[in-house]
């Protein structure tokens, strides 16, 4: 009676693990082999996941097809990595540095911060530390190939010296101008006798057409902190601005020439420069737009524009200043930074080569899936 318990048990406990494993193969299946690694359909969908991670969202938009072909690629890659490593298990990545490149990863991608770039792994149901491990083989596999390689980098001084040279005369210089400015609102703008010919011909105001018009300005009123003030304004975009007493654009000019630039800024000008007589301060000339940058290459130093015509109102520029700067590169910075873009060319060649030998000694055989 006994052993016909244990036989039934015994039979029992096999026909339990045979449909188990039938089950799971139902589920994983492998599909790759990488020499004595194995590839699952289970990683290739992890691997999926991974490079959604790693594009934002991009690798969503292939085909199946397409982001299948990826997919196995790189995990074909990883593999072969794998069985590189698995020769040498004396290499090892500091925290530090694995920590910094996963930072480094993250901002690449479009990270401001580690945060938001776990947030963002959690919302695509992408395991930190399965991430953490993909840095971990790269990292790993960049110093195998820098020991193996590190001394037959050659760094071409001569080479170096001629590209910093380039740089440094092709390096651009920085135009700025002191600037003030007086803007209208139009519902200011008191209506002359003769208004067209006044806007037209007297002023000789152009009538050339702008979008987004902005420049940057540094005003006592917003804590000598940068902003930008947008330029193109309208009616109903300035409610809050107190509109001043209206003037005709004749006569704007003639208390400009009477009073002073400053003085009518904080008379009559609309804009919250205003209160501090108009400055905007030192603009570079790459942050105006073409309209306002062409007024003001054409002002002497010391004028005002002719009045322009923008959304919303008129402008008139007062050109108080113009400074030009040289952008000065950091030589031994510049020179540190070339030297390493070498060393890294260098170093990418030698890990591919080595990468092709270790793979042209690996056999891999694809299953169907």
């Amino acid at each position: 009676m006994g052993k016909k318990i244990k036989l039934s048990i015994t039979v029992i406990f096999f026909s339990i693990l045979i449909l188990t494993s039938s089950n799971a193969e139902l589920n994983v299946k492998v599909i790759i082999s990488v020499g004595e690694e194995i590839i699952t359909n289970y990683d290739l969908d992890k691997e999926i996941n991974y490079l959604n991670v790693i594009t934002v969202g991009k690798i969503k938009e292939l085909s199946e097809k397409e982001s299948r072909k990826i997919a196995i690629d790189s995990l074909i890659k990883d593999k072969i990595i794998i069985a590189a490593l698995s020769n040498y298990n004396n290499i090892i990545i500091v925290d530090e540095l694995l920590n910094n490149q996963i930072i480094k990863t993250s901002r690449n991608i479009g990270f401001r911060n580690i945060e938001d770039f776990m947030t963002f792994l959690k919302f695509q149901e992408y395991e930190f530390d399965e991430f953490k491990e993909k840095i971990l083989l790269e990292l790993k596999w960049n110093q195998l190939v820098y020991q193996f390689y590190k001394n037959q980098i050659v760094i071409d001084k001569e080479k170096i010296d001629k590209k910093l040279k380039i740089l440094i005369s092709e390096q651009k210089k920085n135009v700025e101008y002191l600037v003030y400015e007086i803007f209208i609102e139009n519902a200011a703008i008191k209506e002359s006798n003769n208004k067209n010919e006044e806007m037209s011909t007297k002023h000789n105001i152009v009538n050339e057409e702008q979008n987004e018009i902005t420049i940057v300005t540094e005003s006592a009123s917003y804590n000598n902190k940068k902003k930008l003030i947008d330029l193109e304004k309208t009616t109903e975009e300035v409610t809050d601005v107190k509109i001043k007493d209206q003037i005709t654009i004749d006569d704007l000019i003639k208390n400009i020439k009477k009073k002073g630039f400053e003085d009518t800024a904080i008379q009559f000008s609309s804009s919250p420069s205003a209160q501090q007589g108009g400055r905007l301060g030192w603009v570079s000339e790459s942050i105006f737009s073409q309209l306002l940058l062409k007024s003001i290459k054409k002002t002497k130093i010391g004028s005002v524009t002719e009045p322009i015509p923008i959304s919303g109102g008129i402008l008139i520029l007062k050109v108080e200043n113009k400074r030009v700067e040289e952008n000065k590169i950091d030589l031994e910075k510049k020179m540190e930074e070339l030297i390493d873009v070498e060393k890294n060319r260098q170093l990418n060649n030698f890990s591919t080569n080595y990468f092709n030998q270790v793979k042209n000694n690996i056999k891999i055989k694809y299953f169907n899936d």
